[in-house]
């Protein structure tokens, strides 16, 4: 009796060495990455394309399913989670008196595009003004994603994204565990677009970091608040299974981005002065129904503020003349600016000889009166009917500037702040 409880001792003690063993050798196993099919994997992410080892085994498998209270889920994604940010700090941020916690550095990782950090350009650009967010403890980070400029609208009904600026090329750059100066410095370029959801940068694997700088190079410029630059939120993420991170905080009610359509049978509130664009820097497209200006309505556009008054871009047909589509002050327009768009730049590039120039996208407008000589910079205002509304100064009269429609042909190396190159 003795000898089988013997017996029965040594064979669980076996046993049990004989697992722990199992454990760390398929711990300690290589494995096939399934993503690129690399053989021979020893670590936690593939040698060969960085991805993550998969569950299954051991250690590993224990890690997997333990939930991280560093990593967050994002709402649909299941093997990206959002790494949560301990601290945020900036080389400066514009201070609101009234309230003093509106623009400040930790705006960017708050969960709430509608508040962001703003900075003064005059402190600098080109790498001088910078936003870091700190990790702590360490982790690997793989995709940084970007909400661009300041998203949402104010009680004027004023588009605050395209009335202030927002970063152009950023560079960022990672502090690493147990380091204490920044390497690994790229550049990117940023789209100017508002409400379509966030700008995802994949920037390569990078492990333990413990810091993330975004630095701003270029801007693009705002339509009133020019030296103002915002950026709403940045995420950093990192590719793991959603099973291991918390679930995602409750953020603020996502603000709902309409595209606000044009206003059709505005009423005229008195003759019509126009010019070719939203101000009096720009040459008067004329003057139109005089007398008869009562009863009279046009379509109105989209709308742009010069600093001081709101402008208002219209079309209406002028009998025997063509069609018109141009800029008058808000006071001539009976319209709500709350159902108007702002304006915003597309791009920008040269433009070259045509004398195909229209107040409007093609032959159905009226026919400028004047051509285009030379080469000269331009900004792009409008796409349509294979036709681009672009802004330069005319040379004949350099104290003015033009806004007019050209054939697309007549465009050359045109940089697409919206992506609107593949249109």
């Amino acid at each position: 009796m003795k000898r089988i409880k013997r017996f029965m001792s040594c064979l669980l003690v076996f046993l049990l060495a004989a697992s722990l063993c199992a454990g760390v050798a398929a711990e300690n196993a290589s494995w096939t990455c399934p993503d690129c099919g690399q053989e021979g994997n020893t670590g936690n992410y593939c040698s060969n394309c960085a991805a993550p080892r998969p569950a299954g085994s051991g250690q590993a498998a224990a890690r997997e399913a333990a939930v991280s209270e560093q990593l967050e889920q994002i709402p649909g994604e299941t093997d990206r989670v959002r790494v949560c940010v301990k601290d945020v700090k900036a080389s400066s941020y514009i201070v609101n008196r009234q309230n003093p916690s509106m623009w400040l550095p930790s705006n960017v990782a708050d969960g709430n595009e509608t508040t962001p950090w703003q900075f003064s350009s005059t402190k600098g650009l080109k790498g001088k003004s910078w936003v870091e967010l700190d990790i702590d403890p360490a982790q690997s980070v793989d995709e940084i994603w970007i909400k661009n400029g300041f998203w949402g609208y104010n009680d004027q009904g004023k588009d605050e994204y395209w009335i202030n600026s927002r970063p152009k090329k950023i560079r960022i750059s990672y502090r690493y565990k147990g380091e204490d100066s920044l390497r690994g410095a790229e550049d990117y370029t940023l789209k100017d677009e508002f409400g379509n959801g966030w700008q995802k940068i994949v920037v390569g694997h990078h492990e333990n970091v413990a810091a993330v700088r975004i630095a701003v190079m270029t801007i693009y410029k705002g339509n009133k608040y020019k030296k103002d630059v915002c950026l709403s939120e940045v995420m950093l993420v990192q590719h793991s299974s959603a099973a291991g991170a918390k679930q995602a905080g409750s953020e603020p009610e996502a603000v709902v981005y309409e595209s606000r359509p044009d206003v059709s049978g505005a009423e005229l509130l008195m003759k019509l002065a126009t010019r070719t664009g939203p101000g009096t820097e720009y040459q008067e497209a004329g003057t139109f129904f005089g007398k008869n200006w009562k009863g009279q309505t046009v379509r109105v556009l989209k709308k742009s503020y010069d600093g001081s008054i709101w402008w208002v871009q219209v079309e209406f047909d002028y009998g025997s003349y063509g069609k018109y589509r141009v800029w008058t002050g808000l006071k001539r327009v009976n319209v709500d600016l709350n159902k108007l768009k702002e304006e915003g730049s597309l791009g920008e590039g040269e433009v070259v000889a045509t004398t195909k120039t229209y107040y409007g996208p093609g032959p159905g407008y009226a026919k400028a009166k004047f051509t285009i000589s030379g080469t000269a910079e331009m900004i792009v205002w409008g796409k349509e009917n294979g036709y681009l509304d672009i802004e330069y100064w005319y040379m004949d009269n350099a104290d003015k500037k033009h806004r007019i429609w050209v054939p697309e042909s007549a465009a050359r190396g045109i940089y697409w702040g919206n992506d609107h190159s593949g249109e």
